[in-house]
């Protein structure tokens, strides 16, 4: 499942709903693993990464394909065993909040090395909370760049009488062919140079990640000394 849906979100951005209700069987190993788990830390961190899950949507960090992946993952997946590295919370059901942990880890680490490498480049009219979180989500790269990109949307936004304002974040919603739609408008109306550097932001494919954090649980399990 995550490997199939992994290649559909790397390619396309999103996830055909009938997809999941193909997938959603895999529940059923939830009641399979039900004796064998501590219902008390199951449900405390199915809850929690339920919550985390659901504010992350909130805020556009998470499409709705990654919603209901992770809803049937921990499910499916309540009862872990590690190659490596088993440990008593693993086992008993903490999967589902382990899992988010994992798979947040190598997102904060390109968040913060775009952080270093992208300060010293954000507007120092900007309060420096804002050019953090500028810095740690975004890059800059040129109109023509941008025109030739994929999944690529902008932070910078330039309206139809050359105004720039710059944002922090995008929806999931947005289409990114219709941005690029627009910047080739205002560039054939001279209001933008084909060098002219803009701020934007990667629509980063969120199944990837979970992927690897499943992967990291089933082969390395958690610290031993929890």
């Amino acid at each position: 499942m995550l490997i199939h849906t992994s290649y559909l979100d790397i390619k396309y951005r999103e996830v055909n709903p009938k997809i999941w209700l193909i997938y959603s069987p895999l529940i059923l190993f939830f009641f399979i693993n039900f004796q064998r788990l501590n219902l008390f830390l199951f449900f405390y961190s199915y809850i929690i990464s339920s919550i985390l899950i659901f504010i992350f949507y909130y805020f556009s960090l998470l499409g709705g394909a990654d919603l209901f992946l992770l809803l049937i993952l921990n499910l499916a997946n309540a009862h872990v065993r590690s190659l490596l590295g088993d440990s008593y919370f693993i086992n008993s059901g903490m999967e589902p909040l382990i899992v988010i942990i994992y798979s947040l880890i190598p997102i904060v680490i390109v968040g913060l090395g775009n952080l270093l490498f992208n300060l010293h480049k954000t507007p120092k009219d900007l309060s420096l909370k804002t050019r953090t979180t500028l810095a740690f989500s975004g890059r800059q790269m040129t109109i023509k760049e941008f025109l030739n990109s994929k999944f690529v949307f902008p932070l910078t936004e330039i309206d139809q009488n050359g105004s720039r304002q710059v944002r922090l974040s995008f929806s999931i919603e947005e289409d990114d062919s219709e941005w690029r739609k627009r910047y080739e408008k205002l560039l054939k109306e001279g209001l933008v140079r084909e060098d002219e550097k803009i701020w934007v932001a990667w629509g980063v494919p969120v199944i990837p990640f979970i992927l690897l954090g499943y992967s990291l649980l089933i082969i390395f399990g958690f610290p031993s000394f929890i």
